[in-house]
């Protein structure tokens, strides 16, 4: 009898064990993930882990199988699949590994992450190598767009206030606008950051900040007009999807090239 009370115990704690870990594994499994889960447009932020390194914007689209067909950032690269090399591997996991390439130059992206459960996030770290063979490294994460409406009717007003020149002390400028609503400039100045003296004035309606592209972001073929005539233009500037920045590449046709950085 003592026996067999001793076999009935060990048989209920072995089956109470396998049910446990039958439970465990069960509410612990991962989504399974396919390539077109990619699919849709992507923006977000790289902020680097050196605080001397650029941050950066960027967006990519995804075709519907979830191949890479574009992506930019706001320091000027540009990728398209006809002109440049781009992989994006999403493995069943959630695991995404990208790498962004131009055939006209040395200038390499890499992303490695992982997508959320919910499909609408992606996490993760990145290594960004210059033409110069340098590399920046430091974390990044992008959202799903919602669509048309992601950047439709958003609301500009208030000061803006940046660098013309970041990362380039002895050319670096301070860069303040006042804008309304629509992202109409309303007032705005380029000082001289070691003299202090005022480059430029801008009065309103010196520029607008337009989103043409209210699925990414994205201003094309900015131009601003100051007081004395000097134009400032910039092929494509973005949109930070928290509405906190607005940063691209431009020129001054008196100062010169320039990365530009403003934050509300």
């Amino acid at each position: 009898m003592k026996h067999s009370l001793i076999f009935l115990l060990c048989a209920l704690i072995v089956s109470c064990g396998a049910s446990s870990d039958s439970s465990s594994s069960s509410s612990g499994a991962n989504s399974s993930f396919s390539q077109s889960d990619l699919s849709g447009t992507w923006v977000g932020k790289l902020t680097p882990d050196n605080p001397n390194d650029k941050f950066r914007l960027l967006y990519f689209e995804a075709t519907a199988n979830g191949e890479v067909a574009e992506a930019a950032d706001s320091v000027g690269n540009e990728w398209y699949n006809i002109n440049a090399t781009i992989s994006a591997d999403l493995l069943s996991n959630g695991e995404l590994i990208m790498d962004f390439s131009s055939d006209s130059g040395p200038k390499k992206l890499h992303m490695e992450g992982n997508m959320t459960n919910s499909m609408s996030s992606i996490r993760g770290s990145y290594n960004y190598e210059n033409i110069f063979g340098l590399s920046a490294v430091g974390t990044f994460e992008l959202v799903l767009s919602g669509g048309v409406e992601q950047f439709t009717n958003i609301d500009f007003s208030g000061s803006w206030s940046g660098g013309f020149g970041i990362g380039h002390l002895h050319n670096e400028r301070l860069l303040t606008f006042e804008l309304d609503e629509a992202g109409h400039v309303v007032s705005g100045s380029l000082i001289n950051t070691v003299t202090g003296d005022e480059i430029h004035h801008y009065s309103a309606g010196s520029g607008n900040f337009e989103i043409e592209d209210t699925i990414n972001g994205r201003i094309n073929n900015f131009v601003l007009v100051a007081d004395d005539g000097a134009i400032a233009e910039c092929g494509f500037l973005l949109v930070d999807i928290d509405l906190e920045l607005i940063a691209g590449v431009g020129t001054d046709s008196e100062v010169g090239a320039a990365v530009i950085e403003v934050r509300r």
